[in-house]
């Protein structure tokens, strides 16, 4: 799922957002380590083809399915020790044919920024809309769970074919009644309103750890528990800074 988001937000708890980045950035090298264990050349294709038949699952088009199913085709046919170099390929070797790397196992960035293109604003409770705000100050009613009612109408007049009964549903329909395929990604009304009105990130920083969407397992269930989980529990005097990132 991480692949689908190369440009993410991040959500920073702390005084000193900067600093907490900081570990996180991909550019930074480390000493060489074992990434791929060549004995495990077996285990990592199976895993591999394994991911490939999922990704067809999910695939949209006829075009991405062949394409993936040729990628398993080709890497089926292939022994142990080729498929271990074909994965590999891009890394160094050690003695013992291990793949060995000096990226850091920790990085999740190549750049950052403050909010300003793609990231939702805070709004303070005197209405001004800013990247960087302590919590005690922010209008959480304005930017969490607020407006669900124009997101169940457009869910029910697009996905359910009820008319509108106001002009300004109207607006809304002609904007969305061709949509069709973003609603269907979303599993029912609930999630769709849900992951439309939520506050979230894709990932979350504090002092203890960072965490991102993958360590939910799926999207709808990271979004509809961010605020609940990560910002709830922090004290009013928190700092938040909200990071525009790239892979």
């Amino acid at each position: 799922m991480a692949d689908d988001y190369n440009f993410f937000t991040t959500i920073v708890a702390g005084e000193n957002p900067e600093e907490l980045m900081k570990p996180y950035d991909k550019k930074i090298s480390v000493e060489p380590y074992i990434l791929y264990n060549y004995k495990d050349a077996h285990k990592l294709k199976k895993l591999y083809i394994e991911s490939c038949k999922a990704e067809v699952i999910e695939c949209t088009t006829p075009l991405e399915q062949d394409d993936i199913n040729d990628e398993i085709d080709y890497v089926t046919q292939l022994n142990d020790e080729d498929f271990f170099e074909y994965f590999t390929g891009e890394y160094e070797k050690d003695d013992e044919g291990n793949a060995i790397s000096t990226k850091n196992k920790k990085g999740k960035w190549t750049s950052y920024q403050l909010g300003k293109f793609f990231s939702v604003p805070f709004i303070t409770l005197d209405g001004i809309e800013t990247f960087q705000e302590y919590k005690k100050n922010i209008d959480w009613y304005r930017i969490h769970l607020h407006g669900q009612e124009i997101y169940k109408r457009a869910w029910e007049m697009v996905m359910e074919n009820s008319e509108p009964i106001n002009d300004n549903e109207k607006n809304i329909y002609e904007n969305m009644k061709n949509r069709t395929a973003y609603f269907q990604k979303f599993k029912n009304k609930e999630t769709y309103v849900v992951h439309s009105t939520a506050f979230w990130g894709y990932a979350f920083l504090d002092d203890n750890k960072w965490v991102d969407m993958d360590s939910e397992p799926d999207e709808f269930s990271w979004v509809s528990n961010f605020f609940e989980k990560y910002i709830d529990p922090l004290d009013e005097n928190t700092l938040l800074t909200i990071y525009e990132c790239r892979k």
